[in-house]
């Protein structure tokens, strides 16, 4: 049970958005909400103004301060039952969200503004809060995030950290009482040109038709909301994106600090976080035996 939820505010919009919906998720949860705001200290001593290295990171510091206080109080006016704190701090945004955080937590973020191989290159909160984070991380992007989700979308791949994802996404379709998608991609990666290539497509669709029924099967056993099955040809990150709709939620997997290039789940964590325009729940698989894998159905 998620009993506190931490999330960072910069003045951006997409961060604004953020705490909008965290304050959503510590209402429907009874959850402590925390609003994270930090800065960075100049690297020299003095700043171009000639304001003394002290007196700079004063001014950097209330302003920081300034800015949460105000996202607080309208939290607290639009969600007056939440418990709300605040916490400014010095360093990168990622390290400090990070530092207080326990496995049952949520973190939410806003979306980065770096894409592609800005991204890539010059890194962001999000997909460092991914590799790192204990807990999961919610990213958000804009308006579609929010009021109440209609429904969680969740991608599975018969993976143990897409079986996390799904128990995930299912404790929360039964909270907010919506309904509970559970995508499963798949691809032949061969050309079809004679009977033997177009028998190998067709086992390879069986075979994802098993995998997603396992946790179809998991998932009405273990909620009170009935999963709806989508099975789609297209690669993983294609079939969530072409599912999704506003008012969504989606929820996928990831293996933690090596998700991002080791797995195929890695890579469409990085082009859901890309492109959904819904908030995108990323859950690891922290490889601790808590959870157990789904078995093969027989």
């Amino acid at each position: 049970m998620t009993k506190h939820i931490t999330v960072g505010y910069d003045g951006s919009q997409f961060s604004a958005e953020a705490v909008l919906w965290a304050a959503d998720q510590a209402q429907s949860r009874g959850a402590a909400l925390r609003i994270v705001s930090c800065y960075s200290i100049p690297a020299t001593g003095v700043s171009m103004a000639g304001v003394f290295y002290g007196d700079a990171v004063e001014c950097l510091e209330a302003g920081a301060q300034e800015m949460v206080t105000r996202i607080a109080a309208k939290v607290q006016r639009t969600h007056p039952d939440v418990v709300v704190t605040t916490n400014v701090a010095p360093g990168p945004a990622a390290t400090v969200l990070a530092s207080e955080l326990e496995p049952d937590d949520l973190v939410v973020v806003g979306a980065s503004s770096h894409t592609r191989a800005a991204a890539f290159w010059l890194g962001s909160t999000p997909r460092s809060l991914v590799r790192h984070s204990p807990c999961p991380v919610a990213v958000v992007r804009g308006p579609a995030s929010r009021g109440r989700p209609q429904r969680v979308v969740v991608g599975i791949d018969g993976s143990p950290a897409a079986q996390r994802a799904l128990e995930w996404a299912g404790d929360e379709a039964d909270r907010q009482r919506c309904e509970l998608v559970v995508v499963h991609g798949w691809t032949y990666p061969y050309l079809t040109v004679d009977a033997g290539s177009a028998q190998g497509r067709d086992l390879t669709e069986v075979d994802a038709a098993c995998t997603l029924d396992n946790a179809v099967e998991h998932a009405a056993e273990r909620f009170a909301t009935a999963p709806t099955p989508v099975l789609v040809e297209a690669s993983p990150s294609s079939a969530l994106l072409a599912t999704l709709r506003d008012g969504d939620v989606l929820v996928v997997g990831s293996r933690g600090r090596g998700a991002l290039t080791s797995t195929i789940f890695g890579s469409t964590v990085n082009a859901v976080l890309e492109l959904s325009a819904v908030p995108v729940v990323v859950v690891r698989d922290h490889g601790d035996g808590t959870r157990q894998h789904v078995q093969k159905v027989k």
